[in-house]
Parts: C-alpha cells; structure tokens; sequence
C-alpha cells in the first residue's frame, strides 16, 4: 500500500483546485472560492465609499463649504433710517418733524476677491480630507479582505493536511499487522490530528471574527455570509518606486489638504491687507412735516478712519502670514514622512514577491519531494514516522508561508495605494 503525499510540484491553479476538494471533502457542500484580485477589492472599496457614514459626513462638510463660497458678499445690506424730531411746533412745521433715509455700504472688489478665494481654498481643504477618510476606509477593507482569503487559504490547506493524515493514520493501522510495526505510530498521528483540528478550529473561529468586522465596516448585516476568497497565484507588479515617489504632492490627499491650507492662509493675508482700506458708505434722508409738505433732503458720505486700529490690522496681517509659514512647513515635514513610508512598502512589496516566488519555485518543490521520499520510505520500513511528519510539517509550512508572502505582498500595495493613489481615484 502506498500513499502519495500532497505535494506542491503542480501547477498554482491545479493546487487551488485541490485544496479547495479538500476542504469541500471536509465541509460536505460546494462551494468555489472567489478569486480576491483588483475587479472584486474595486467592488468591496466602492462598497465602503457609498455606505460608510464618515464619508457621507465628510460630503456634507465639503457641500457646506460650497454654501459658504455662495455665502461671501459683494455688497452689504443697507440701512434704512426712521425718526421723529421733538421740538415746538413752529420748529416741527418749519424743519419736518418726520425723518426717513437710507444708506448704503459702497462694495470693495479686492476685499471679496480675497474673500471668495479664501472660502474656495477652505473647500479644497475639505475636499482632499474626504478623499483622505475614503481611502482610509477602502484601505482598510481591502486589507480586511485580503487577510479573510489568507484564511481561507490557510483553512484549505490545513484541512488538506488532515485529509493526509486520516489516510497516514488508516496506513499505519495497516502496517501494525506486520509483528514488527511500531505500536506508537497511530498514538503519535492521532496526536498530529487533535493538533491540526484545533489549529482548523482556531482559523474558523479568526474568520467568523474577520467577517463579522468587514459586515460592520461595510454596513452590512453582522450575519451576512462572505464566499470562500483565494489570493492570486503568484504575486503581481510592484510599481516602480520612482514613479511613486514623484506622485507624492500631487496624489497624497493628506498633503493636498496642507497644500490648500497654506492656500487659505496666503488668502487670509490678502483679506487682512484688504481690511486695513477705509470703507465708503453714502446715504440720503429727507424731512416731511406730518401735517403735509416736504421740507428738505441731505446726501451724504461716510469713510471710516482704519487708522486708530493699525496695530489690529498689522497683527492680524502677522498672524495669517505665519500660519501660511506653518502649513507649508507642515506640508514640507509630512511629506518627507510620506516618502519614508512609500520607500517602506515597496521594499515590504519587493521583498515579499521575491520570497513568494522562492517558496513557489524551490522551497515547496523540493519540501514536496522530500516529504514523498520520506513517506515511501516509511511505507518499506526505512523511515520512522516522526521523520515523515516532519517531512510533511516542512511542506506544510511552506505551503503556508508562500501564501503568507502573497498576502503580504497585496497587503503592501495597499499601503502603498492609500499614500500614493492611482490617478482615477475619486
């Protein structure tokens, strides 16, 4: 009798299809894994955009800002004048003793220039921070998933290795009718297998946790049931880091947000320079005596004197000027710190592919083989059973490890995608 091994010597696509028979084997319903690649995480990102409430809530500020742009004013109300002069009656009837005028505020262009630039670079701000909360939250979905199919990846092959050891277990059965056998070789299978449900347990339990948390993120029902996910095959490309690295101040919505911000201020200075100019105002009143017949009509000008308050204006000035100074350097600072990032997870990208296709391409292969030598050679007696099991431990955990460096790997991009998103991003 002899038992052929699960072994990584075949194809990536051919290996899915076994590992998911296994754990179909195990679990008694179909069901075929859902491939996690970028048209399904697009699917699970625009999900989150539309539902999550901090997004909506980050809309709205932005729709209010474009109120307040609505809201900046050229010309300012006018002022109405009414009243009555006590006085004898010779007085009244010769001067009017009913007073009626109005006044008006003469606009000041510059100053609502500045004004409306201000209010327009405000909205800018609040933009780039919604594009911010959006892709925090796309990222965070997308990362959630990603560890949801390495789960079931995991599941699967684990379950694959019960299989094997169930059928190791019913061969050393077998072979303890042979009065040489080794008596404790079942005992210490068994064993193999109470540890390897509990491991299958464990992993059941981090997915139903898992899901539950991506129903929340989602908005979905706590109990909603996820498809089983698989990684990719093999790892895609990495962007090219000099690419990601000159994108930074235009992509980053956490820069752009700073960048409007020193907007703002530069516009601020402009309204406070603006502010300091006299304000020119004309008006008309007119006097009617209430018995009958108009009496007289003054028109006149008004300026105010801005002068008294100088020290108010030039600090005023002073202040919008160093917040400008403080937003550009903040900028300055968060963007070195953004290319420390970006160069951190392209190398975690980089060095994850690499060690990914070292397990793929020679780790696995040669584990496999040894772990079929080895059984062979405990089916003819020529090897104990620990040395099989360890021989199929060091498959196992290659297996594991390559998919662990896949997800690694899209997990990295991730990163990378929510400090330097893709220009179509919303």
């Amino acid at each position: 009798m002899t038992l052929r091994p699960f072994i990584r010597t075949i194809p990536a696509r051919v290996v899915a299809v076994l590992t998911a028979a296994g754990a179909l084997a195990l679990s008694g319903h179909a069901q075929t894994p859902r491939l996690l690649d970028a048209a399904y995480l697009d699917t699970l990102r625009g999900e989150v955009r539309t539902n999550h409430p901090s997004v909506a809530a980050a809309q709205a500020r932005v729709l209010a800002a474009e109120a307040g742009i609505r809201a900046v004013r050229l010309w300012e109300d006018p002022a109405a004048i009414a009243g009555v002069m006590a006085a004898n009656r010779e007085l009244r009837k010769d001067d009017g003793d009913l007073i009626f005028g109005v006044e008006q505020m003469l606009p000041r262009p510059k100053l609502y220039d500045a004004r409306k630039a201000r209010a327009s670079a405000e909205r800018a701000v609040l933009e780039a921070e919604t594009r911010s909360v959006t892709l925090t939250l796309e990222t965070l979905v997308s990362q959630s998933a990603i560890e949801l199919a390495l789960i079931d990846e995991m599941l699967a092959i684990q379950k694959s290795q019960l299989l094997w050891l169930e059928s190791t277990a019913a061969n050393a059965i077998e072979k303890l009718k042979d009065p040489l056998a080794n008596a404790s070789e079942p005992l210490r299978i068994e064993s193999e297998l109470a540890q390897e449900r509990q491991k299958i347990d464990s992993a059941q339990l981090r997915r139903a946790r898992l899901v539950g948390q991506l129903n929340i993120l989602l908005g979905r029902n706590t109990d909603a049931a996820w498809p089983v996910l698989r990684l990719p095959d093999s790892v895609s490309l990495t962007p090219m880091l000099p690419e990601e690295l000159s994108r930074i101040y235009q992509a980053n919505p956490m820069l752009q947000a700073l960048l409007n911000t020193a907007e703002a201020a530069k516009s601020d200075i402009e309204v406070a320079r603006r502010e300091r100019s006299p304000i020119f105002s004309f008006g008309v009143e007119s006097s009617v005596y209430s018995a009958g017949g108009f009496r007289q009509a003054t028109l006149g000008a008004k300026m105010t004197l801005p002068w008294f308050n100088d020290s108010v204006y030039r600090a005023n000035t002073e202040r919008a000027r160093q917040q400008q100074a403080a937003a550009e350097k903040e900028a300055e600072a968060l963007g070195r710190r953004l290319r420390g990032e970006v160069v951190a997870a392209h190398t975690e990208a980089e060095t994850s592919a690499r060690q990914a296709k070292t397990f793929s391409e020679e780790i696995i292969t040669r584990a496999g083989k040894a772990a079929e030598s080895t059984q062979n050679a405990w089916i003819s007696s020529r090897a104990s059973i620990l040395e099989v099991l360890d021989a199929r431990r060091l498959l196992l955990n290659a297996q594991l490890e390559e998919r662990r460096f896949v997800a690694a790997h899209r997990a990295a991009l991730e990163v990378l995608r929510s400090i330097v998103p893709p220009s179509t991003f919303p």
